[in-house]
Parts: C-alpha cells; sequence; structure tokens
C-alpha cells in the first residue's frame, strides 16, 4: 500500500470518528437520563398508623419503602416517611399481622385474582375470577361452589368484598342496588363476620373512557361507603396509595391502566394489614352450622344499556404483573 493510499484511509477513519463520536455520546447520555428517570419512581405509600376515628381522612408520618432497580424495597429508614389513612367514614382501624387473615374471605374480580396470586396473605381464602361482577354472581361457579356454596361450607371472621369495576359502566343505581344484595346477603350466611367492602380501584388518565372513567367509578364508590354501618360492616379505600395528584392510577404502578403491577400487590397486602378494624364480637347469633340460610334473592333482570355500553365495559382478561 503506497503513502496515498494511506493517507485516503486515514482521512476515511477520521471522518468516520467525527461522524460516530456525537451520536455514540448522545445515546449514552440518553441512556443515563432513563435510569435517573427510573430511580426517581416512588414506591406507593403504605399507611402503618391506626386512623384517628374522628378524623378519618387525616393523615400521619411514617416509614416509606422505596423501589431498587431489581424491584426489591429498601429499607423504611432510607426513605422519606409519609402516610395515607384509609377514607372511611367510621371504624377504629389498628395494624395486625398476617395472621389476622387467617379467618378471612376475599371476593372479587381479576385484582382480587392478583391479591391472590401475587400478595402475601396466602393464609386467607378467595372466591374471585377474571370477570365476576355483582350482577351474574349468583350463578357463578368457582371451584365448583357458587359464592352462596362457600360462605355456607366455612365459618369466617372477616369478608373482603371489592366488585364493580366490570359494572361501571351501567346504570350506576342498578348496580349500587345489585351489590346491596350481596352484601345483605352475606350478612344473612355470615352474621358473625366483619365485611369489608373495598373500594373500586381508579385507573389512569388514559385508559379512561366515557362510561370508565374515575368519575363513575368514584359514583360506585360513594355508594359502596354509605352501605358500611360502622358496627359489622366497614368501607376501606386504598386508592390514595396508589393515585397520583390528579386522583388517577399512577401509570408507573400499572401496565395496562386497569391494574397494578404484580409487585404492587404485596403493597396492597401491607396497607390492608395496617387498616384493620379494632373491635368486641358482634352481637350473639345462632351457630352458622345449626343454621341454613337461605340463599338471597337473585338478580333476574339485566340492566339496560347500549351496544356501546357493552363495547366500553372492561374485560379484565389479564392484569399487569412482572
Amino acid at each position: 500500500m503506497n503513502n496515498f493510499q494511506k493517507g485516503i484511509y486515514t482521512l476515511i477513519l477520521l471522518l468516520t470518528c467525527c461522524v460516530a463520536s456525537p451520536i455514540i455520546f448522545k445515546q449514552i447520555w440518553k441512556n443515563s437520563d432513563i435510569k435517573q428517570q427510573k430511580a426517581a419512581v416512588k414506591a406507593p405509600v403504605v399507611n402503618t398508623q391506626t386512623a384517628d376515628t374522628d378524623k378519618p381522612d387525616s393523615t400521619e408520618a411514617a416509614g416509606e419503602t422505596q423501589p431498587t432497580s431489581e424491584g426489591e424495597t429498601a429499607p423504611a429508614d432510607a426513605t422519606e416517611a409519609a402516610t395515607s389513612a384509609p377514607e372511611s367514614s367510621n371504624g377504629n382501624f389498628a395494624q395486625s399481622g398476617p395472621e389476622y387473615f387467617d379467618d378471612a374471605l376475599f371476593i372479587g374480580d381479576s385484582r382480587t385474582v392478583g391479591l391472590r396470586d401475587y400478595g402475601t396473605l396466602k393464609n386467607a381464602d378467595y372466591y374471585c375470577d377474571i370477570g365476576l361482577s355483582a350482577y351474574k354472581i349468583n350463578e357463578t361457579t368457582i371451584g365448583g361452589s357458587t359464592v352462596w356454596g362457600a360462605l355456607n361450607a366455612k365459618q369466617y371472621g372477616k369478608i373482603y368484598v371489592m366488585l364493580g369495576i366490570n359494572e361501571v359502566g351501567n346504570d350506576i343505581e342498578y348496580t349500587a342496588s345489585a351489590y346491596r344484595k350481596l352484601i345483605d346477603g352475606i350478612r344473612e350466611v355470615q352474621p358473625n363476620a366483619i365485611v369489608y367492602i373495598e373500594a373500586n380501584l381508579h385507573v389512569t388518565t388514559a385508559a379512561q373512557t366515557s362510561l370508565i372513567s374515575n368519575e363513575r367509578i368514584d359514583m360506585l364508590n360513594a355508594h359502596m361507603r354509605d352501605m358500611a354501618d360502622g358496627v359489622h360492616i366497614f368501607y376501606i379505600d386504598i386508592n390514595s396509595v396508589f393515585d397520583d395528584e390528579t386522583g388517577a392510577l399512577t401509570p408507573d404502578y400499572t401496565n395496562d391502566g386497569i391494574h397494578v403491577l404484580g409487585k404492587y400487590y404485596t403493597t396492597w397486602c401491607e396497607w390492608l394489614c395496617a387498616n384493620t378494624v379494632s373491635q368486641g364480637q358482634p352481637a350473639e347469633t345462632a351457630p352458622a352450622e345449626n343454621a341454613q340460610a337461605a340463599e338471597p334473592e337473585t338478580f333476574t333482570s339485566e340492566p339496560a344499556e347500549t351496544e356501546a355500553a357493552t363495547q366500553g365495559r372492561p374485560q379484565n382478561e389479564e392484569f399487569s404483573n412482572q
């Protein structure tokens, strides 16, 4: 190779370096920014304080955990303290351990399926299915049993119910009446159990439609809150843990805009442990084994709904996980 050819190759090499270097450095800088943004995402805050019965919506300081890059959590003392008290109009809420749920039953749709599969309360029983609704719960069978068969088969101390995201696109009053029949039926079959009505989780702003919106979810939740009596039935609302500053589900906590990521069901379980009812035994009633409760009246008529309402209803065929 003569000197002229060497000069040409050297010039090409220099030009290549001059063109490629800025591109490489730009990509490195961009990747660094992305990592910093991910590191800045905070985990949901769990309230570990007993709620004040006179100020149920107050907040107090407690430890917050931060996710690491592997999705694990850092020690509580390594993060800034903040809390969110349960939204409830009644009840003296207290911290309990996982053993509190030894005699608990969770009834719900796909969000409760996620709680069962990804949560830490493995000692509880679960009667849940994707797409379960208050409209169809009387005739739905899970594991070969209706919900009333499951309730008659075992005495429970606590029963948690979260249904409504599949029905919120329909008439709110009708949906609330179906929900009320379910709660009344649970009280009839399990008179000694504490019933927790769980507020429906909000969806992200991007996941909202004209039918499935946080405004409609709040309307349904308000009806559910009115069902609580502060003695046997309590309303609890975890939305303040998962919501962003606009009152919608935080996008960083979900993949589909409707269900939280699998790792945050642990946060959910911690919140449930931190918000249990501390009260004496309910009034004496006949033992469950000596009284066969009749199944509550079945909701026979379907709500009047348009084709658009049916299409707009979230199907909950899968939930976010990792």
